[in-house]
């Protein structure tokens, strides 16, 4: 299957929205970051606070603001519009409000409750059917069911309000969320909230350029909160509004998409008030928390529960066919066995110490073929990615949608990559980098489909880069630079998922999600050998990042 004309001038319609949000939240966010000092809108270090020094708390503000131009220059106001940045107004104005005076948990529940009915009244939608999830018939609330939506809302305007607890980690499982709710409003035809999703998602990423860690400024809890109502809201459109679309969503299935910090608020609540301290009390019992005192990073840590994230949203699609109730009884069977397991592992487990394994029978052996590779690595470089160049100059016959693509690519990782960053914004270049090579690979594949030297040669040129990184890690173990920083996971994970969301939303054959998983596969041992060849020098990093713009541009071209 190929994309229609229709579906083309769609994707550059949420392309165009991408684009837009990004360059204003990129804009927006170092602006606001200024304006917090002037305002008091700061965060000072202490407790249980993993930065060491005072950050602003205006990013909140900047996602909202960038959100805000964006839609508003590209959209008709409507009612459920309306409605939204309604209850998205108030749920600011209370973060704000707490950022910078501490507000009381009553306040800003009372706040949260504002927005929420705010929303539900001027938009008219509500929880009136939570489906199947007991096995006992339909759940329909009836005269309770707005009661339900403030409820149901507020519990995740406060489940992301409470993850916030480490540099990128509200941002980014919002981000995934998000991926996961765009093809959701697609497939439904809801085309307000499928442009509010994918400008959030610009927005994100645009805000993650400075999150992630070390973080030059944090959300705040208007950024927490507002990104906690919009998904919220989300969901109880994309679950409980009038289908237009081919295909029906049940609550379940958003539901196992919000359910990782859903689940970690209540289980966190619960043994506060189990142990007869406030639930509102801060203390170390969130996830993120729990693994970093069994000694695992930050950047790590912040990557595992990028990948529990990913996890609960493709399990969320795939399991789409099983009875609602088995999908929700699994869901609770799943956490349960999950947060068992980490609490076992606590009472077993000791912080690690570093160690480095003495070498190994089979290092000595590949002693000499290790020192060659050492000393014809840049050689093996130039080789393979010379050849990587290859299929660019052969290409022919390119489209509209090959051009917008190309184009997508090119403004992407020109806007976003760190020019001018230094070592600590290596990992997003990195992250940039795979998303380049995957997509490159990607057009390749597709444009060499019939042509049957192609996919032996790309295997060949894989295979090689895949031995040159083994022979470097068994003569180097503290190659730390392999393992991925929380930027990575989230372009990693959104490929690694895109095969099954694309089926489920644009309907796409197996011929291309063959081409996607093919291009993913391909692209790992690449990936890993630049980052072992590159490290973390930003200078040859750069140019490898012009490197790969120019093969775009020559794709383009040709």
């Amino acid at each position: 299957m190929t994309l229609s004309d229709h579906q083309v001038q769609e994707m550059v319609i949420l392309g165009l929205v991408f684009f837009v949000s990004l360059l204003m939240a990129l804009f927006l966010t170092p602006l606001f970051d200024r304006a917090a000092w002037r305002l008091g809108l700061t965060d000072s270090p202490g407790g249980r606070k993993s930065h060491a020094r005072c950050v602003s708390r205006a990013g909140g503000l900047a996602m909202a603001g960038a959100l805000f131009f964006t839609l508003t220059l590209l959209l008709k106001w409507n009612s459920q519009l309306g409605a939204y940045w309604a209850g998205a107004a108030v749920i600011i104005s209370a973060g704000v409000a707490d950022d910078k005076f501490r507000l009381s948990s009553r306040v800003k529940f009372a706040a949260q409750a504002l927005a929420v009915t705010a929303f539900v009244y001027l938009g008219g939608m509500q929880l009136h059917n939570l489906g199947d999830i007991l096995g006992f018939g339909p759940i329909e609330p009836g005269w309770a069911a707005p009661l339900l939506t403030v409820f149901a809302m507020v519990g995740v305007i406060n489940a992301f309000n409470m993850s916030d607890g480490l540099d990128g980690l509200a941002a980014g499982l919002a981000g995934i969320a998000c991926l996961f709710f765009i093809p959701f409003a697609y497939a439904q035809e809801s085309w307000i909230y499928l442009l509010i999703l994918t400008g959030l998602f610009g927005t994100l990423l645009g805000f993650l350029r400075y999150n992630v860690h070390p973080a030059r400024l944090f959300m705040g809890d208007s950024g927490s909160m507002f990104l906690g109502f919009t998904l919220a809201a989300a969901a109880v459109v994309l679950t409980q509004g009038e289908i237009t679309g081919v295909q029906e969503y049940e609550p379940v299935t958003a539901l196992i998409i919000l359910s990782l910090p859903i689940w970690d608020t209540l289980y966190v609540m619960t043994r506060r008030l189990v142990n007869g301290n406030n639930p509102f009390k801060p203390d170390r019992l969130h996830l993120h928390h729990r693994l970093m005192d069994l000694g695992i990073s930050h950047n790590v840590t912040v990557s595992l529960v990028y990948c529990l994230m990913f996890f609960m949203g493709i399990s969320a699609w795939l399991i789409r066919p099983w009875p609602e109730w088995v999908q929700f009884y699994s869901l609770l069977g799943f956490y349960s066995l999950f947060y068992g397991g980490l609490w076992f592992w606590e009472r077993r487990t000791s912080a690690p110490k570093k160690t480095y394994a003495p070498r190994t029978g089979l290092q000595e052996k590949l002693q000499p073929l290790m020192i060659a590779n050492f000393r014809q690595r840049k050689k093996i470089f130039i080789l393979i990615w010379g050849g990587c160049a290859l299929p660019a100059v052969m290409m022919q016959g390119s489209g509209p949608g090959l051009l917008y693509y190309v184009a997508f690519i090119l403004l992407f990782t020109g806007f976003y990559y760190p020019w001018r960053g230094g070592s600590k914004h290596v990992p997003i270049g990195h992250g940039l980098m795979f998303f380049g090579i995957y997509s490159l690979l990607l057009v390749y594949n597709a444009g060499f489909a019939h042509s049957a030297w192609f996919e032996p040669y790309m295997w060949s040129l894989a295979g090689l880069a895949g031995l040159w990184t083994l022979l470097r890690v068994l003569d180097t173990v503290r190659l730390r630079v392999l393992v991925p920083g929380c930027f990575e996971i989230l372009l990693l994970g959104a490929a690694v998922v895109s095969p099954v969301l694309l089926h489920y939303s644009l309907g796409i054959d197996e011929q291309i999600r063959r081409f996607l998983v093919l291009s993913f596969v391909q692209s790992i041992p690449l990936f890993l050998m630049l980052k072992a060849y590159l490290r973390r020098d930003q200078t040859p990093n750069r140019r490898f990042m012009l490197y790969l713009m120019l093969l775009f541009l020559l794709v383009g071209l040709v």
